[in-house]
């Protein structure tokens, strides 16, 4: 049986080490360096969709928006709606792994500060959307209700749009370790921008935490991922004709 070193799972895990260790650390000021560090994260991955829609001369609107994701999770760990596209995008998330992960381990108050930022950061990073987020289940709602402000697919556009998904496939997709690695880039960033050496500290204790939960080869290949430019665009070779 192979083992699985990186995923959706272990991203959630790592991002709730992190922020752990730097809010039990620093309190309030932890809680803002916390979030600037998913504002940074989420930023830079709508900025890498936006440079793959670009590369094959479509527009930055929602349509692309939702056609460029980056990551999907494993068959069974997602449970994402859409119960109308226009006038506006109406997006729900009844099941992540995100949310699966902390729960169980009576992490929900470190991991909602994941999830009250990083979609609309996405967003904003992409083309400049207001993405809002009406509902959160990390504070106990019963699924998460996302609005694409002033943003939709009209009903003429959803055939072309079910087409383009098709033809994209995965060829927008990163591999999670890539997805985990920027996650522990963008945040050690924002720790150790804010604390110096005791935010190294944290990102440490954070990592060792990381380290205990997975073991040491998936620790290991968050380091290999660390220092990637997460700004430029991976290797993509395009959405093809």
């Amino acid at each position: 049986m192979d083992v699985i070193l990186s995923s959706a799972s272990h991203h959630a895990m790592l991002f709730a080490y992190l922020a752990k260790r730097t809010i039990d650390a620093f309190g309030e000021a932890g809680k803002a360096a916390v979030t600037a560090g998913v504002r940074h994260y989420g930023e830079q991955r709508g900025r890498r969709m936006a440079l793959r829609t670009q590369a094959d001369g479509n527009p930055l609107d929602v349509e692309n928006y939702l056609v460029y994701g980056e990551w999907e999770a494993f068959p069974g760990q997602m449970d994402l709606r859409f119960p109308q596209y226009a006038p506006e995008v109406h997006m729900e998330n009844h099941c992540c792994p995100w949310y699966t992960e902390w729960s169980k381990r009576g992490l929900l108050e470190y991991g909602s500060y994941y999830c009250k930022d990083v979609d609309a950061a996405l967003a904003r990073g992409y083309n400049g959307m207001e993405l809002k987020l009406l509902a959160n289940r990390t504070l106990g709602d019963e699924f998460c209700d996302f609005i694409f402000d002033g943003c939709g697919v009209s009903t003429e556009r959803m055939e072309a749009f079910a087409e383009k998904r098709n033809k994209i496939g995965g060829k927008a997709k990163m591999p999670w370790e890539y997805h985990v690695g920027h996650l522990y880039s963008a945040m050690r960033q924002a720790i150790v921008s804010a604390f110096g050496k005791d935010g190294e500290n944290a990102v440490a204790l954070a990592m060792e935490d990381y380290k205990e939960e997975y073991g040491k080869a998936a620790h290991d290949l968050v380091l290999e991922y660390a220092d990637i430019d997460y700004d430029a665009m991976p290797a993509y070779e395009g959405i093809g004709d």
